[in-house]
């Protein structure tokens, strides 16, 4: 994806600002930063991509068996089984949250 001209001129302008007065983040800080889209999921909008994958009968059939939107449901699944294994913490953090939500 090419970038506008107003945006190379945007990333050039802040490329040139003195931030010699902010100090760098300690570890503690560093430690407590999270990806935004976990700390403000309603307003995440992950950019849908259409595939084409097998799957086992008996788990195809158990979402479509739940109705409308088993498509979707397979998708928070297996964006569930992604953060736990890339987030540390996500498990302890969310599984509450992910069982009011389901």
């Amino acid at each position: 994806m090419a970038i506008s001209r107003k945006r190379r001129e945007e990333i050039e302008a802040f490329i040139d600002e003195d931030i010699s007065d902010i100090p760098e983040m300690t570890d503690e800080q560093l430690a407590q930063l999270h990806p935004s889209h976990l700390l403000n999921r309603e307003n995440y909008r992950p950019v849908k991509k259409k595939i084409c994958m097998y799957v086992d009968a008996d788990v195809l059939e158990h979402y479509k068996s739940k109705g409308k939107g088993y498509q979707t449901n397979i998708n928070r699944v297996l964006r569930q089984g992604m953060l736990r294994e890339i987030s540390p913490t996500y498990g302890r953090v969310h599984n509450e949250e992910d069982e009011h939500n389901a």
